[in-house]
């Protein structure tokens, strides 16, 4: 008997005892038995709702804690349930839930190996939505972009975009790592020592390896988070079914049924991670060129929801990036530790649950239409923050407390007094210079990051610090 048939027969044991406990009671045998049901199935690691199952190497990962967030101190502790197999489960119902909306049933990712005909599925699907864009190219490549300054309130100027729908897969893109690059002892105790700019800032008691692995779960946690950000991106195209259906009524079922899929593969598809670190059969890949005034998102997908999740990973890695170290040689070992295609993948799997829970801990007045360009100001200022003050702030709204809410509010409003105070001085300027050519926006787009430095340490105090 397979494992989904076995898992499948305990739950409906349990189901039958379950109603005939409440019914008409259990006999001493048939109480035993739903007790140690319960048991077994409260001990599992990763726990299941149906016979729905992920790949069983992918489990195992999991259940040993072989995955890139081990020990790692931004995630807050359960008791003795580790954070990561808490987050797995809830994220795999939320994958299944999603392939049973679109496709009626779940009966495809079902099975000891469902992976030949959920490709065949997908490559069917893309096959009529290709049809479709390669028509319309031009006008969903300008949609995409739209799309996204309007759902995160880019101003118009802060940037500019190079985006592309391409017909076929690509191959890695330029800066990922397809393993990490770890640096030995001697290197890390040099640059972190040496290349410290505020060391006497630093406590004591901290060694250089320890804020190396310190910077590095901080990047960590940010990779997650642009991941996660990119992943509901993703499916933003309902926001413009209107557009997106007068090129064709079938094309939005299509998109829901790809997405959804795609996503879900993350869960059973056997070594992902070795796969993308070979670094090639890729549908989409973004980067962004912070030298270019204003800077560049580049963003090149095979359908229309990856071309959107790309540039909205874009933009966050853009403003994620202003969390890396200033130290040049620090900078660049912590990317090369940390920015690697395998550690993407599980990204990709738990990023999106971390991206709700940070998103769930935002003031509510962030979802104003006049106000949404402040989410990006505050994704870059969480993400200036000291490494140990981040892992602080991560644990709190991941484990959902209201202490986070408090703090974030206070952030947002310190970030906006820093703009009010940015705007104020660019129209005196203007002003005492009698420029012709402002056109009289509210852009703050121009403003540089150091501006960020005149904010205060941001208060913390509510989380004990």
């Amino acid at each position: 008997m397979s494992a989904n048939l076995r898992m499948e027969k305990i739950l409906q044991v349990k189901s039958d005892l379950d109603k005939k406990l409440i019914n008409e009671g259990l006999s001493k045998n048939q109480q035993k038995m739903l007790n140690e049901i319960n048991r077994r199935l409260n001990e599992a690691p990763v726990s299941y709702d149906g016979p729905e199952r992920m790949e069983p190497g992918i489990e195992r990962k999991i259940n040993q804690r072989q995955t890139p967030y081990a020990e790692n101190p931004m995630l807050p502790q359960d008791g003795d349930r580790d954070f990561i197999e808490l987050i797995t489960s809830q994220r795999f119902k939320d994958s299944v839930e999603k392939v049973r909306r679109f496709l009626g049933n779940t009966t495809p990712i079902q099975g000891n190996n469902p992976m030949m005909g959920l490709m065949s599925t997908i490559m069917g699907s893309l096959q009529q939505i290709k049809q479709v864009e390669i028509q319309n190219k031009e006008y969903l490549e300008n949609l995409a972009v739209d799309l996204v300054k309007k759902e995160l309130g880019i101003p118009e100027g802060q940037l500019q975009f190079d985006v592309e729908l391409v017909s076929g897969m690509m191959g890695a893109s330029e800066g990922m790592q397809t393993q990490p690059q770890e640096p030995d002892e001697e290197e890390v105790e040099e640059a972190f020592k040496e290349g410290e700019e505020h060391q006497e800032e630093m406590e004591d008691f901290m060694d250089s390896m320890e804020k190396f692995n310190l910077e590095k779960a901080k990047r960590r946690m940010i990779n997650s988070l642009v991941q996660g950000a990119a992943f509901k991106g993703g499916h933003m195209y309902t926001l413009v079914s209107d557009e997106i259906n007068r090129l064709d009524p079938n094309i939005l079922n299509l998109y829901g049924i790809t997405q959804s899929l795609m996503e879900h593969l993350y869960w059973l598809y056997p070594d992902m991670e070795g796969m993308a670190g070979s670094g090639g059969g890729q549908m989409g890949q973004s980067e962004s060129d912070p030298e270019t005034d204003p800077p560049t998102i580049k963003a090149k997908a095979f359908t229309f929801p990856l071309l959107v999740h790309e540039i909205v990973k874009g933009i966050y890695s853009l403003y994620g990036d202003q969390g890396l170290p200033n130290d040049p040689v620090q900078r660049s070992m912590v990317l090369r530790a940390e920015d690697t295609l395998p550690s993407e993948i599980w990204d990709s799997r738990l990023g999106p649950i971390f991206w709700e829970k940070f998103r769930n801990a935002w003031p509510d007045k962030l979802y104003k239409d006049d106000q949404r360009h402040l989410q990006q100001y505050l994704f870059m200022r969480f993400s200036q923050l000291d490494a140990k003050d981040l892992a602080n702030l991560s644990k709190a709204f991941l484990a959902d407390k209201p202490e986070a809410k408090e703090v974030f509010d206070r952030m947002v409003n310190e970030v906006i007094e820093i703009l009010k105070k940015h705007k104020y001085e660019s129209k005196m300027s203007d002003d005492k210079d009698d420029s012709d050519d402002s056109d009289g926006s509210d852009n703050y787009g121009n403003n540089d990051d150091d501006d960020f430095d005149d904010l205060d340490d941001i208060d913390l105090s509510a989380l004990g610090f």
